[in-house]
């Protein structure tokens, strides 16, 4: 069951990736489906795995401030899978925040896509591009337009 819920939160994330890359300009991708709505759906989900195996087993296992605790947390695949969730989230939200930024502070369209496409995969790399080019660009552009 841990790898239906892995299997379907990773779909629906990649099917807001495909549309928010494709459609960035799109406010309904954008500023509602991929900022808003799937964010929360799966945010929805990470909460509901947590607080049921919270209520399963009472504390997580081992000292969370240590490398040695987390492993042995993450050793429960449901809260793996959840855990893999909460990066979802963010991730699908910091790059439908870059797609709105790249569209209206004018970022050439490969930029824009190689930031989204980085935050898909490496999450921080991709926002660090997105400044970088929001940074070198601004001297352009106007970052109130």
């Amino acid at each position: 069951m841990a790898e239906q819920f892995f299997r379907i939160t990773n779909t629906v994330a990649l099917i807001g990736w495909m549309t928010l890359l494709v459609l960035p300009g799109n406010r309904r991708i954008s500023g509602l489906l991929c900022a808003v709505i799937l964010p929360a759906g799966l945010a929805a989900a990470y909460a509901t795995v947590i607080l049921w195996r919270l209520a399963a087993g009472g504390t997580p296992p081992g000292d969370l401030g240590t490398i040695s605790g987390l492993r042995s947390a993450f050793a429960d695949d449901w809260v793996f899978a959840a855990a893999w969730t909460h990066y979802l989230v963010f991730d699908m939200w910091v790059g439908a925040w870059i797609a709105r930024d790249s569209i209206r502070l004018r970022i050439p369209w490969p930029i824009r896509s190689a930031s989204l496409l980085l935050t898909f995969l490496l999450g921080p790399i991709g926002f660090l591009l997105h400044l970088g080019a929001r940074t070198m660009l601004a001297r352009k552009v106007s970052i109130d337009d």
